[in-house]
């Protein structure tokens, strides 16, 4: 009789859920989403106020599943792009290279305007354009140097 208890009981939580829609699959896929990395230019309540209405708006109108994820220190960003956590990332352009490099990061939309930079040479030199440091080796100043 206790075989028979066991066999029946196996059978009822195996089809009950199923009854119920509570299959494994739409669990998953409820929480299924891609995250949305922001870089942490302001504390994390001012990131989610600013961010959050976004991807809410933008996860309704694609019908995509998006979910913000926000950090506190910018090692923890940096961090979970190396090592390609992110679906996707709102960083900085050098970030966006570093994450290209790494994981094969694919910039989808930029600003209007194109990014810009300065390239200092000593006083002097006989560097005056861009292209007079083909083939030369070259330094980043700075802590996030390359």
């Amino acid at each position: 009789m206790k075989k028979t208890t066991a066999r029946f009981m196996f059978w009822m939580i195996l089809f009950v859920p199923l009854l119920f829609g509570m299959s494994a699959p739409v669990f998953a896929a409820e929480n299924e989403a891609y995250v949305f990395a922001v870089i942490p230019s302001a504390p994390p309540v001012d990131i989610h106020t600013l961010w959050q209405p976004f991807i809410e708006r933008l996860s309704r109108d694609t019908g995509i599943g998006l979910r913000l994820k926000v950090y506190e220190k910018m090692s923890a960003f940096e961090g979970d792009i190396s090592a390609g956590g992110p679906d996707f990332i709102f960083a900085s352009p050098l970030q966006a290279v570093v994450a290209h490099k790494a994981h094969g990061y694919t910039p989808l939309i930029r600003g209007s305007s194109p990014v810009s930079s300065l390239i200092f040479v000593r006083k002097g030199s006989p560097i005056m354009t861009v292209d007079d440091l083909s083939g030369k080796k070259i330094s980043f100043a700075g802590n996030k140097s390359l």
